[in-house]
């Protein structure tokens, strides 16, 4: 008898002694995609500021648009109130937080990359030699 299972739809990381779950059914990947493509927006925006030019009202008030990114961003891939609590665990340092942006992300396209070669592979057949000795 052959037998089929499900692949998981979702991955599963620890972060500071926690393990949670980043889903990846087809509606949460389109979420991601558009997420990911206006924070990507945002941060190109954040990042063509001059803080030297800036007052420090308007200086809190950037670095409080960049951790709200940041905390968009864990929350959706976490789940909400995820970002509090490892903001938290991170000592509050907004530092800590990008760098585990950079690490969600990399969980995201590496599962993003191997769907998309599982599906070429699909499509793909390897080609049939003819008169091969």
């Amino acid at each position: 008898m052959r037998k089929f299972e499900f692949k998981k739809p979702f991955e599963e990381v620890e972060i500071a002694g926690k393990v949670y779950r980043i889903e990846f059914n087809d509606d949460k990947i389109h979420e991601y995609q558009e997420k990911f493509h206006s924070l990507g927006a945002d941060v190109q925006e954040l990042l063509n500021v001059d803080e030297t030019k800036l007052t420090k009202e308007e200086r809190e008030k950037h670095f409080e648009k960049g951790k709200q990114l940041v905390c968009n961003a864990i929350d959706m891939l976490l789940g909400e109130g995820s970002f509090d609590e490892l903001y938290e665990k991170s000592g509050r340092s907004i530092i800590n937080m990008y760098n585990l942006v950079e690490f969600l992300a990399e969980v995201v396209n590496e599962r993003s990359a191997q769907n998309r070669e599982e599906k070429r592979q699909q499509y793909v057949k390897p080609k049939r030699r003819v008169n091969q000795k």
